[in-house]
């Protein structure tokens, strides 16, 4: 889930996060995003675009 994060940033912001922003997301992702990427796995398309879309709609709280 990291490297989507990460990708996630450089799309939306052109730059890289560091290590701290990424546990910052990763601990305030909602419950059920986390379960699904569980049971699906990171590289399912859906999970993908969940978390793409919910990086991109809240990433101001983690800059």
């Amino acid at each position: 889930m990291r490297e989507l994060i990460y990708n996630c940033f450089i799309d939306a912001l052109g730059m890289p996060p560091n290590d701290e922003q990424i546990d910052s997301v990763i601990d305030n992702m909602p419950a059920e995003l986390r379960t699904l990427a569980e049971q699906l796995g990171e590289n399912d398309d859906e999970v993908r675009e969940k978390i793409y879309t919910w990086v991109n709609e809240n990433i101001n709280d983690y800059l």
